[in-house]
């Protein structure tokens, strides 16, 4: 099936290369397999020397690649009875893409061992995106068996090569988890976790005691066991139902229907995941009413009708919707109304109970306490309020900081300028009182004016008033 003849040289080849059988490949590397083949052509002995051919050396190459490939996931290495030639160099044609892929994509993943994730690891709010970030990182990285790094850190331990799967796909869940090998890739993931976790956090704080081990897949657990517990799962799926049951949407002032949407989808994914899906339908009957703004309901009904005729998912009606709210937006901010309220501010009275808009339609821009400054639907207009703030709108004057640090080095300044101007005029005394000691002591010792100074007489008053 690998194109080598006469019969003779097939024979003394296989009974050279597969001395040991297919099992006997599993160490070769292709530089073997090129001292190999060329020795073939220098044989005298026997049936040689047997010239292969490039294509010929290919598929030897490719052979022993397929045979590494079934060795990593712990496949057994032989091929099924009745596979044909074309079967048979299929298989060889893959391994050989394979490898090629690994190859480039070693090269690229080594930049991805030192990288830095987006957000560090602190505590349970970011886990899943950090644990989404770990896991396509490792993908990017090829360890020392030839396999993805992720293979390291997946949750079931048996190894389970599943066929219905691409290779790329089931070599993750088929590669054992033992062996030196293994503990080396181990450790290039410990790297990557450690890299990525805030020191002062919980999380620091529960691989800590593995830290020795440098046991990538060790870290992953001890997170796992704190994070993706039955105990968090349930936490988890109490929030999601506590937001359900509180998601409203009435408008696009008080909460805008894409984070409506945001929050409702993310909702269902954590039920989804933490193993409480909800049915579809049942998702769509419970939309309808949180739906509240006046303004859909005619649009809403329609899309009933639509959905008993023929069932979607209720994202794609979610999808609906919000196209729906942009041509009714469009129209209301088009009118003089809705420049009115975008540009109208006030400090009067206390902040509103949602939202940041007052009965007559003014922003509020004073204060407001953390709680509702930090909530949703006030967070879209911090820099509306802000800017509100340090314009001055409604009476509204509010220095920033970088004012108020230009007024206190001003007023430092001033202070500074009045001390060097009083030690100034403390230092001009102090010289005009030695400069008259002087003066006058060398008048009093003159032999021609001791008489006059000595007794106060016209010189020494001259005197005086001359140093005055």
């Amino acid at each position: 099936m690998i194109g080598v003849s006469p019969p003779q040289s097939r024979n003394a080849i296989i009974a050279d290369f597969l001395s040991e059988g297919l099992e006997g490949l599993r160490h070769m590397t292709v530089e073997d397999v090129r001292d190999a083949c060329a020795s073939y052509a220098k044989r005298t002995d026997g049936p040689f020397p047997v010239i292969l051919t490039p294509i010929q050396k290919q598929r030897v190459k490719s052979l022993v690649l397929w045979i590494k490939d079934q060795d990593r996931v712990n496949q057994p290495i032989e091929f099924p009875d009745g596979t044909n030639e074309a079967t048979f160099r299929k298989a060889l044609s893959d391994a050989l893409e394979r490898a090629e892929r690994r190859r480039l994509q070693k090269k690229e993943g080594e930049s991805y061992i030192d990288s830095t994730f987006n957000n560090k690891l602190k505590s349970g709010a970011q886990w899943e995106k950090w644990f989404e970030e770990l896991d396509s990182t490792l993908g990017q990285i090829i360890g020392i068996r030839g396999v993805p790094l992720s293979y390291v850190i997946r949750e079931k331990e048996e190894p389970h090569f599943d066929t219905t799967l691409t290779y790329e796909e089931a070599v993750i869940q088929g590669t054992v988890l033992e062996g030196p090998e293994f503990t080396q890739d181990s450790r290039t993931v410990h790297q990557v976790i450690l890299k990525n976790i805030h020191e002062d956090s919980d999380a620091y704080t529960y691989v800590k005691p593995f830290l020795r081990k440098r046991d990538g897949r060790k870290d992953l657990e001890a997170l796992r066991l704190r994070y993706s517990s039955e105990a968090s799962k349930q936490s988890k799926i109490n929030k999601a139902k506590g937001d359900l049951t509180a998601l409203r949407y009435k408008n696009e002032r008080n909460f805008s229907f894409e984070k409506f949407s945001a929050k409702l989808q993310k909702a269902y994914d954590d039920l989804s995941a933490s193993g409480r899906e909800v049915n579809n339908g049942d998702i769509v009957d419970a939309l309808w009413p949180r739906i509240e703004s006046s303004e859909l309901q005619i649009y809403l009904s329609s899309l009933k009708v639509e959905y008993q005729r023929s069932p979607r998912d209720y994202k794609l009606i979610l999808q609906d919707i919000a196209a729906e709210v942009g041509t009714k937006t469009t129209t209301q901010f088009g009118g003089r109304s809705s420049a009115n309220v975008s540009a109208a501010y006030t400090r009067e009275g206390r902040c509103p109970n949602s939202g940041v808009h007052t009965p007559d339609g003014s922003i509020f821009i004073g204060s407001y306490d953390r709680e509702k400054w930090q909530d949703e639907t006030v967070k879209q207009y911090h820099h509306k309020i802000i800017e509100a703030r340090d314009k001055g709108e409604a009476g509204y004057v509010k220095k920033s900081r970088s004012n108020k640090r230009k007024v206190n080095a001003i007023k430092r300044n001033k202070k500074q300028l009045e001390k060097l101007q009083a030690q100034i005029a403390a230092a001009k005394i102090q010289i005009k009182k030695v400069t008259f000691g002087q003066d006058l002591a060398s008048d009093i010792d003159s032999p021609n004016n001791q008489a006059g100074n000595a007794f106060g007489g016209k010189n020494s008053k001259r005197k005086l008033n001359h140093n005055e």
